[in-house]
């Protein structure tokens, strides 16, 4: 996704409630905001468009945790990359989980997600240092034991850029090193779907492992959860 442009919320909700959601979740977790922030945030992202509107969607929602290779991750406790991080919340379910922050890095193109995930977890002091913001990768290689993908691979409309990502996470890992995360794509061949609000590309199962495998990847592994019954995954 080009930097500089923005998506829309879905039509079935707005902004505004999904400030409210987020929130809540925080408050939730332990998060205690101070009186009148939730109006501070509406008229700071009102003004401040945010880019990614996932990632106030799903902000304060432990989905790494639902991985299958994340009890793996945990133990290997190596270097880790959070690849395209958005709000920094499964680097922040890490440290929670006990992986020493002090191995985390986690990289996006820009600061929208990171400075919303700041604003909703009040954290900005005692996490910023672990967070790069770079439109080039800027690793070297074989630097990291883990690199996690949360939801990226569908936002990557262009071939080239999807085929870079995955070099630079695939040679930014150490031998022996795991690539893991998250994404939407087809279950079946659905027919005609409308993109857009971060959906840009929809792989089959089958597509998303060959794309793997053309840079290098083996022993694939690829779980589906399907989320619209026969058709997205």
């Amino acid at each position: 996704m080009d930097a500089r442009s923005a998506y829309r919320f879905i039509p079935s909700t707005t902004l505004e409630k999904e400030i409210a959601r987020a929130m809540k979740r925080m408050e939730e977790s332990g998060i205690t905001y101070p009186e009148g922030y939730y109006d501070q945030l509406v008229k700071k992202y009102r003004r401040e468009e945010i880019l990614y509107p996932f990632a106030l969607v799903l902000a304060g929602t432990p989905r790494i945790r639902n991985h299958f290779a994340y009890p793996r991750v945990i133990k290997r406790a190596g270097r880790f990359l959070d690849y395209g991080c958005g709000a920094g919340d499964s680097v922040r379910i890490l440290i929670r989980d006990g992986f020493p922050r002090e191995k985390i890095t986690a990289v996006d193109v820009n600061w929208s997600g990171i400075n919303l995930g700041f604003d909703l977890h009040l954290d900005r002091e005692r996490l910023s240092g672990l967070f790069v913001v770079s439109d080039r990768f800027p690793f070297r290689p074989a630097a990291f034991d883990t690199v996690f993908s949360g939801h990226v691979i569908h936002c990557i409309a262009d071939d080239d850029e999807l085929t870079t990502y995955l070099k630079n996470a695939y040679t930014t890992l150490r031998p022996g090193g795991i690539f893991f995360g998250t994404t939407m794509g087809f279950v079946v061949d659905a027919g005609t779907l409308r993109r857009g609000y971060g959906l840009e590309r929809l792989l089959l199962h089958e597509i998303l492992e060959n794309s793997l495998a053309d840079v290098g990847f083996n022993h694939i592994t690829i779980m589906e959860h399907p989320v619209m019954p026969g058709h997205i995954f």
